[in-house]
């Protein structure tokens, strides 16, 4: 009831503005129920079992074990865009997540000036361009899976609070977009950070992460029947681990690049979305992330029966070998189109950790598990 309260209370503080200017509002949400199916060798208790894990979101850890739940990835959303004046807006959504027991927070507050007929200028928060699917990443209505491979989008930091500017324009018959992007993120009390230190065998108290000058660029380029990203951005990255009695961790500074292409192609009946990356750390190993997704859906009126497979893997360039984490995951499902603005999926997800056990790189273990719900939009 309080949760149901303050929602609320969020939605009407929106609408009360609403006095003062022009305002829609819009939102999307799900309502996810999941589990998985058996038990696993524990990577970090050799010789005892547990219940399968398997982490449907890494940035906020929303995990399925052997007990179902619909706290791991239900989420609830609310945005208003207010016309303070003409060409100028002001964008605001409140996010309630199941993995937060559905207290309500600001995730996204921004404002856009159309400066031009092409040219956009925005700046607040929001999520980083990084990935094919990142501006709307947690709305499910979006795309065929019940969310987007979590060994792709698994960065401890997806928001930013920067600058954007877009400019939109033709080139060759097909439509393209240019945006170039700046800003920085001081993610305190990181949730995912905090996670794998105890998966590394920590006890830290909590774990800050700082992500700094993240410059950056897209290009998208859409036809008839394809729609393509490219980006790349670069930032500097530091870390604050904060043990039990306030010591802090000693941590060297580094900057990374991140480089992807992911996109979407018709092919009549089917559709192939695939979304590669890479990411480099300026460290003293010469740290890099190889990833990608490829998914084939078939598009049967409104049904939607799907495969996807994505790839994380961890290398170290300075000290070559191949012996640390990786990881893919392998997901069945089918999307149905029940309503106009509502639809069911049930997936199941085939998690493999391909790790070095002997090392301590298998810490993930391996996990199946199922999941259905509903996604909407209003």
């Amino acid at each position: 009831m309080k949760t149901l309260l303050a929602v609320t209370s969020g939605i009407t503080m929106l609408i009360s503005s609403s006095a003062l200017a022009d305002m829609r509002i819009s939102g999307y949400g799900s309502i996810i129920a999941g589990k998985t199916l058996g038990t696993v060798d524990d990577p970090l208790n050799p010789g005892q079992t547990r219940d399968e894990i398997l982490t449907a979101d890494f940035y906020d850890v929303g995990q399925y074990d052997n007990d179902i739940t619909i706290k791991a990835e239900s989420i609830f959303a609310v945005q208003a865009v207010m016309d303070l004046a003409e060409n100028f807006s002001v964008t605001a959504q409140l996010v309630a997540k199941g993995v937060d027991d559905f207290e309500p927070e600001f995730d996204w507050y921004y404002v856009t000036y159309q400066a031009t007929e092409n040219l956009t200028l925005m700046a607040g928060r929001r999520n980083i361009p990084m990935y094919y699917f990142s501006e709307f990443s947690e709305v499910g209505y979006a795309y065929p899976w019940m969310r987007p491979p979590s060994n792709l989008y698994w960065w401890q930091v997806t928001q930013f609070n920067g600058v954007h500017a877009m400019y939109d324009f033709e080139l060759g018959g097909y439509s393209n977009t240019l945006t170039f992007f700046y800003g920085n993120e001081y993610s305190d009390d990181n949730v995912e950070m905090l996670y794998y230190d105890k998966l590394y065998g920590g006890s830290a108290r909590t774990v800050n992460e700082y992500w700094t000058d993240i410059t950056g660029m897209n290009w998208n380029i859409s036809g008839d029947s394809f729609d393509l990203r490219f980006v790349y951005f670069q930032n500097d990255r530091d870390r604050e681990t904060i043990q039990q009695d306030g010591s802090i961790d000693p941590y060297t500074p580094f900057s990374q690049t991140f480089v992807g292409l992911g996109g979407n192609i018709s092919l009549d009946k089917f559709t192939l979305l695939f979304d590669w990356n890479f990411v480099e750390y300026d460290d003293a190993v010469g740290t890099e992330f190889p990833t990608y997704l490829v998914s084939l859906v078939y598009n049967w009126d409104d049904y939607q029966p799907y495969i996807s497979y994505s790839k994380a893997d961890h290398e170290r360039t300075n000290v070559p070998t191949e012996d640390l984490e990786e990881h893919y995951v392998l997901s069945y499902g089918l999307r149905y189109n029940f309503l106009p603005t509502a639809a069911f999926k049930i997936q199941y997800d085939k998690f493999v950790d391909q790790g070095h056990a002997p090392s301590g790189w298998a810490y993930h273990g391996d996990a199946r598990a199922i999941s259905m719900g509903v996604d909407f939009v209003f």
